[in-house]
């Protein structure tokens, strides 16, 4: 899923672990290794591509231009679809294995700064009891 999420913007996704079939690939993947987050603070979280709260004229990075309006939810709506997809087994994942997590499963959202920022403020009185801030 890297490789295509960051090919459509013209990254390489080489350069996060190397080439197709490097080790650090599968070093990387969270799935295999959920234990290895046992004892961390977990805050996970994903919309499901369709038009939520952020879709509107009035949101920050939209600005009332409907051009990228539309861009948000058919490029966000994809990219976060594909995010869902990967997210649900992740979460089911760490539950199998008892590893408590913060989940916030959205009911609709796209792939947007704005949710990220929504995300930030939600995750933060777990980050920051972790970081003993």
């Amino acid at each position: 899923m890297p490789r295509s999420q960051l090919a459509v913007f013209g990254a390489n996704a080489g350069n996060m672990w190397g080439a197709p079939g490097n080790p650090a690939w599968a070093e990387h993947d969270p799935m295999p290794h959920v234990d290895r987050l046992r004892g961390s603070a977990l805050y996970v979280s994903s919309g499901n591509g369709a038009p939520g709260v952020r879709e509107t004229l009035g949101d920050v990075g939209i600005d009332g231009n409907p051009v990228r309006l539309l861009d948000r939810m058919l490029v966000g709506g994809v990219m976060e679809i594909v995010i869902d997809g990967c997210t649900g087994p992740f979460v089911d994942r760490l539950a199998e294995a008892g590893i408590p997590a913060t989940v916030n499963l959205r009911p609709a959202g796209t792939h947007a700064w704005s949710y990220w920022q929504d995300d930030l403020h939600q995750s933060w009185p777990l980050f920051g009891a972790a970081l003993g801030a």
